[in-house]
């Protein structure tokens, strides 16, 4: 959807006052990079010298490239590549690796993992089409992350850093009116003032969606999509002294895309709720010694209407569905949990070490039918068939965990990086994975970086969980997956406008979960895969004197699968990346973005 957008903004501060800041600070900054990330170590670092592939997107950006959602930026990202389900749930492939959910990317707003969907994994269901209106930052991991964040930081960590009250500085409002009668709000306040700072975000999206045509869907049907939305999303950050408080409420309601059997329909509707609290305190206990501890719960419900088939669908086995065969499944997620972290700094060592407890628990789990579950053939009326044939149930798990990493500065070119995590699950026990880095500066502003590094995904409550339902069904044996990355990396500053990056990656993944026949017509989940990628990324960067700029990145990566020998399906062989933006003036520019993706191997036929 494109949108044209109006806006107007209203803050304290003076217009000669702004137009002084400007003169004094502002071309300097266009000129700057981002050279500083906290993500990749917990701790603020120099990007060069963090031991990780990050790319940092600022709010600058997001505006130059006319972003709207997450979605728009990750496209832009060496080795991400964005697709979307057949229900519309956005899809990341990185690095080669790919999967519906998104499940083995690690989403955090502000540190906070926002990955609360424990049925399906990943955050995308709730947050995929997330506005950018309140971002100040995103600082994108590419590459193992377990060793500090535990589990799903698989391949990437994403960390949604989002504007403070000092960012802000005022009250600003913005509207949207696009295609697909797309409306937009959003509104922000913000002010700081001592050691106290709020911030507050609200946008509204009412939409009709996406309206294509499709020549034929699963059940031989032409039709266009369906895909209207509507998203409420509240974000609140405050700082006020050592104590800081962050809160998120997002409600969002879609229809049904494609169609969950990729059936094309008109009455299905996507409803889901997800918000989190979280409050931290920070303390300096001596010099060179700090202390943060924080509390939070996160809360995700889905309730989710299917019209499966539209009315007069033949059904399986004799039978015919004149209202359509519909069904419903409501779920309920929720985390409550706690960490501490303490960080020590002396002489070239930077210690950084924390302990975190989590319990996890799903309830309220219903089902609603006029089909039977177990053979498809038509039940009707439609009802609650919660007490006879519940697709999952009330689940819990516990977490404890224990991270410690050292920063060790061996030489004033030469820094390692070790670190390593241990995470004990109630439910199937533990897991260790370790990750360093060496980074040696050859030349000036030239850093050669090698680092290793294993992560794991925990399986959620349906590959665990699942039952009556004859064509996905869980397996309580379940293990998490595991990958294994080696990645060398060479960044270098041509000069101070023109940037360089090349990286080669390697992949190995095991116990890949995946749903298979069990030779009974039943798809069971399991650890029945391998993948193993071999990849490279090349980007360069220019930053013109008036401001403009130019990117180009280059992603190759080629992912087969261990277990049939072949090319992975789904993932692009080429990817390119090109933008230019130009500024004309701090008021005016203009941005061009070329986005090449090489041709995909599809999973039935495996042809191209």
């Amino acid at each position: 959807t494109l949108c044209v957008f109006a806006w107007n903004a209203f803050g304290d501060t003076p217009q000669d006052e702004a137009a002084a800041i400007y003169k004094l600070s502002d071309e300097i900054k266009w000129l700057q990079a981002e050279t500083f990330v906290t993500t990749a170590t917990k701790t603020l670092e120099a990007i060069e010298k963090s031991g990780a592939s990050v790319t940092v997107v600022s709010d600058k950006e997001l505006k130059q490239m006319g972003a709207r959602t997450l979605m728009d930026a990750f496209k832009r990202v060496p080795g991400f590549a964005v697709s979307r389900t057949n229900i519309g749930i956005p899809s990341l492939t990185v690095r080669g690796v790919r999967t519906d959910n998104s499940e083995k990317v690690l989403f955090l707003i502000n540190g906070h993992s926002i990955n609360n969907n424990l049925v399906n994994g990943g955050a995308l269901w709730a947050y995929g089409d997330l506005e950018v209106d309140e971002v100040k930052r995103l600082e994108i991991v590419r590459g193992p992350g377990s060793a500090l964040y535990g589990a799903d930081a698989f391949i990437s960590v994403v960390n949604v850093i989002t504007k403070t009250g000092a960012d802000i500085n005022g009250r600003a409002a913005k509207i949207g009116l696009g295609s697909d009668k797309t409306q937009t709000l959003n509104l922000q306040s913000g002010d700081a003032d001592g050691d106290l700072s709020i911030a507050l975000n609200f946008n509204v999206l009412d939409s009709e969606g996406l309206d294509e045509y499709v020549a034929s869907d699963s059940a031989g049907n032409s039709g266009s999509t369906s895909y209207e939305q509507k998203r409420y999303d509240l974000g609140l950050n405050m700082q006020a002294g050592n104590f800081s408080f962050q809160g998120k409420y997002l409600n969002r309601e879609a229809g049904p895309f494609v169609g969950v059997a990729s059936a094309l329909n008109d009455e299905s509707q996507q409803d889901y709720t997800d918000y989190f609290l979280e409050m931290a305190y920070q303390r300096e206990l001596a010099a060179r010694m700090e202390v943060n501890v924080r509390v939070y719960h996160d809360h995700f419900e889905a309730n989710n209407y299917w019209e499966i088939f539209s009315e007069g669908f033949p059904g399986f086995g004799g039978g015919a569905f004149p209202d359509g065969m519909l069904g419903s499944a409501k779920v309920k997620n929720e985390k409550l949990g706690g960490e501490l972290q303490f960080s020590y700094q002396r002489d070239s060592h930077k210690f950084l070490t924390g302990l975190l407890f989590e319990h996890q628990t799903q309830f309220d789990v219903t089902h609603f039918a006029n089909f039977n579950p177990l053979t498809y053939a038509p039940a009707p009326p439609y009802q609650d068939v919660t007490d006879t044939f519940n697709w999952n149930g009330v689940h819990r798990r516990d977490i404890s965990a224990f991270y410690a990493q050292d920063i060790w500065d061996v030489h004033q070119r030469l820094r390692v990086i070790l670190g390593a995590r241990y995470d004990r699950y109630s439910d199937f026990g533990g897991s260790f994975n370790p990750r360093s880095s060496m980074t040696w500066e050859v030349v000036d502003q030239y850093y050669l970086t090698l680092a290793y590094g294993q992560a794991f995904r925990a399986p959620t409550f349906a590959e665990l969980y699942n039952i009556n339902n004859p064509s996905i069904t869980g397996d309580p044996e379940t293990q998490p997956e595991e990958i294994e990355t080696f990645e060398l990396k060479l960044r270098g500053q041509l000069n101070k406008h023109n940037e360089i990056q090349l990286t080669a990656f390697r992949n190995s993944i095991r116990n890949l979960i995946n749903f298979l026949p069990d030779g009974s017509g039943n798809n069971v989940a399991g650890n029945r895969g391998k993948l193993r990628t071999n990849g490279a990324e090349a980007a360069y960067e220019a930053r013109l004197r008036d401001g403009s700029s130019f990117n180009l990145n280059y992603t190759y990566q080629y992912a087969v699968n261990k277990q049939s020998g072949s090319r992975e399906a789904g993932v692009p062989m080429h990817m390119v990346n090109g933008a230019f933006n130009y500024r004309y003036s701090r008021h005016f520019g203009a941005y061009m973005g070329v986005l090449y993706k090489g041709r995909l191997k599809h999973a039935a036929t495996g042809s191209s």
